[in-house]
């Protein structure tokens, strides 16, 4: 009995029917079965196996959601799902439910899954059960096949020409009968075969366990079908499938096998296993391969205790635009070249793998502490140093690298590869490009998630408001106009700045409608103030890059200054200096429109980056907005100086300036002192709601 059907009849249950259903599904030679131990498969039917387009070895220690898409066609996601499901099962319960599963070749598998649990010796498991939910698939009842009607001559005669092998033997198991096939795939003639033991053949089954197995098998069930090995009369070797039932007709016993070679298909699944194995881009082993690797570094070094092991994740960095400025066939040949210098880079202890796009990653093994860890880190950014050279064209690449310890950080798989990745992220924003994981990073990751979630609710829930701050004139307290500022109201006790969500709200491309709402509401609410007031006061908008290298960002102003009837010459588009390089023409080419229409165009936190002086003198700037960080050294001599030098700046380009951070009255008279200009900050009022505004007048006399 081989190790699947020992394990299958060692099951067990104190449940009475759950016991009856063990003992059904066991009868059922055709029942597609496999067992769970944890969260891995611990044994499978080879019914299982061909369900699933795989082999024992893949199989086994593999998940249910190895083999299922991320996402369910409900909508549900499957490794999520799939283990609570097999909770409930530890915890008792029988589950049966409708699943998607993926066979190892990619073939959708509707599937009736159900568990039951029982025991295996003293250890608590899963039995399986895989029926097919796709109807055109599932197995018809036949009333007859129609040959119970055939004379007996038709039947021998189809059996003769029969492209399968076929002979039937005695009680003894003595040949008593064969056709031409199995002649021509054997190599022996009917004389050599009749009245003889396949045993007595030399060589032409298997004389092992395996063969005993299959002879009491044959006995206890009545029949047995799987792989088996054969031999020619030349001694040459071949894979069959084999299949052999047991008849008993008017008092007489007759063994019927039948089978067939399946050296060809043995040999395209070898292909087929290499090829799912294996990036066809690089030759380096793929995620499927990795995960077999990793799984086999971790089952060792739960062997050895005191070994450490790490998962690097590498990242290009800048191979974006590699693809964009020079297409994807030069992005493939680069990656190419990153593979081959990975191999070549000789670290021994090194599983190394290509995960897809311009992601690698390293299993690494047998490490003796973290300091030879970040030594082979180390190793593999220096891989970078050197450009990357295709058709005389040399590209720069760096890459960031994410690390996770086993067992330090975990011994799952999945979850390392999960916190290499976190990782890897947040080494993207360090100065060295390399990080170790920590739970943090995993909180910060878990909190950016949520953040993020509750961002796509926000706006329909009406969370955010707009808060404004008047901005004035140094001589006389004047009002010049008023900054629109987004706050997030995500709660009575909570309201976030826009600086802690608008970089969300641009990575998940929610910016553009937000954005078009404050330019919307804050033009109709200064329209509204003009008209109360009647006097000229200007909406100044915070506009982000993305707004500005959007197709569609000159008709959205436009819209928006139709609508709240305010005129082009009363908003004021506030835009950092970081917006201007990263398209600088289109940029520039939008900035020229909105001029066109009347739009005045102001420069935020003006000093806080690295100006460029030429581009300023080139773009059709109305207003310089100088850092906060100015005023708040005012008190210094160099503080002074340095203000008084953006403010001269400002005068030699005939611009207006506002200075932003005005908290004192001290510094308001510094200012004063240095030009005519303009201020902003709480010394002139806290950005309110327009309700709260409009009660103070927002009129400083």
């Amino acid at each position: 009995m081989g190790p699947w059907l020992t394990k299958l009849t060692q099951l067990s249950s104190a449940q009475p029917e759950i016991q009856r259903q063990l003992d059904s599904w066991r009868r059922d030679e055709y029942a597609c079965l496999a067992i769970l131990k944890g969260h891995a498969f611990i044994g499978a039917s080879q019914g299982t196996l061909d369900y699933f387009d795989t082999q024992r070895d893949s199989f086994i220690t593999a998940t249910p959601y190895d083999f299922s898409p991320r996402i369910q066609a409900s909508g549900i996601n499957s490794i999520e799902v799939a283990q609570q499901l097999i909770e409930r099962v530890h915890q008792g319960e029988v589950v049966s439910v409708n699943w998607l599963h993926m066979s190892q070749l990619g073939r959708e598998l509707p599937t009736r899954v159900t568990m039951l649990p029982a025991r295996l010796e003293e250890s608590q498991v899963i039995l399986v059960r895989f029926d097919t939910a796709d109807r055109r698939a599932k197995h018809r009842e036949k009333v007859s096949n129609g040959f119970d009607r055939l004379p007996a001559q038709l039947v021998s005669s189809i059996l003769e020409d029969s492209a399968e092998a076929v002979y039937i033997s005695n009680h003894q198991h003595e040949i008593i009968a064969v056709n031409k096939a199995m002649c021509r795939i054997c190599g022996y003639s009917a004389d050599q075969l009749l009245n003889k033991s396949p045993l007595d053949l030399q060589g032409f089954c298997e004389v092992s366990n395996r063969q005993s197995d299959f002879l009491q098998c044959l006995e206890d069930r009545g029949s047995w079908q799987g792989e088996t090995l054969k031999t020619r009369s030349d001694g040459s070797q071949f894979p069959a499938w084999e299949s052999c039932r047991k008849l008993q007709i008017d008092g007489e016993l007759f063994y019927v096998t039948l089978f067939s070679d399946i050296s060809a298909k043995k040999r395209l699944e070898s292909r087929l296993t290499e090829q799912a194995m294996v990036d066809t881009l690089t030759g380096l082993p793929n995620r499927h391969q990795l995960k077999q690797q990793l799984d086999q570094a971790l089952a060792s070094a739960q062997k050895e205790s005191g070994k450490l092991g790490a998962v690097i994740f590498m990242d290009l960095n800048g191979f974006k635009n590699v693809n964009d400025c020079f297409g994807h066939a030069t992005g493939d040949k680069v990656l190419q070249l990153v593979a081959a210098r990975l191999e070549a880079s000789c670290i021994d202890k090194a599983s190394i793998a290509r995960l897809g796009g311009d992601e690698f990653t390293l299993v690494l093994s047998d490490c003796q502490d973290r300091a030879e860890i970040e030594a082979i880190s180390r190793q593999l950014l220096a891989i970078f140093d050197a450009p990357f050279e295709i058709n005389s064209q040399k590209f720069f690449l760096g890459t960031s690298i994410g690390i996770a310890l086993f067992p330090e950080h975990s011994d799952q798989a999945a979850q390392l590869l999960s916190f290499a990745d976190t990782a890897m992220y947040c080494a993207k924003k360090s100065p060295n490009h390399v990080l170790f994981y920590d739970s943090q990073m995993h909180r910060d990751a878990q909190y950016k998630l949520k953040t993020i979630n509750d961002l796509r609710h926000a706006f329909n829930l009406n969370q955010f408001q707009l808060a404004y701050q008047v901005i004035v004139n140094l001589d006389g307290n004047q009002v010049l106009g008023v900054e629109a500022l987004l706050r997030w109201h995500k709660s009575d006790e909570e309201i976030i700045e826009a600086s802690d969500f608008v970089p969300l709200l641009e990575e998940t491309g929610l910016l553009i409608n937000i954005g078009q709402w404050v330019l919307t509401t804050a033009c109709e609410q200064v329209a509204k103030w003009r008209d109360e007031i009647d006097r000229p006061l200007q909406a100044c908008v915070n506009v982000s890059a993305t707004q500005l290298e959007h197709p569609d960002f000159v008709q959205q102003v436009t819209r928006a200054l139709i609508a709240s009837g305010l005129p082009a010459t009363a908003l004021v588009l506030e835009i950092t200096e970081s917006a201007l390089l990263r398209q600088p023409k289109r940029v520039k080419a939008t900035l020229i429109h909105l001029k066109a229409l009347g739009v005045r165009i102001a420069i935020d936190d003006f000093g806080a980056g690295l100006s460029s002086l030429s581009k300023l003198g080139s773009l059709p700037i109305d207003t310089l907005k100088i850092d906060a960080g100015f005023a708040e050294r005012l008190n210094e001599p160099q503080g002074r100086e340095l203000c008084q030098a953006m403010i001269q700046l400002a005068q030699a380009l005939k611009i207006q300036f506002v200075v932003e951070g005005v908290e004192t009255l001290a510094q308001k008279q510094i200012l004063a002192g240095m030009g005519q200009g303009f201020a902003q900050g709480y010394f002139y009022g806290y950005p309110t709601a327009a309700e709260q505004f409009t009660k103070a007048n927002f009129i400083l006399h």
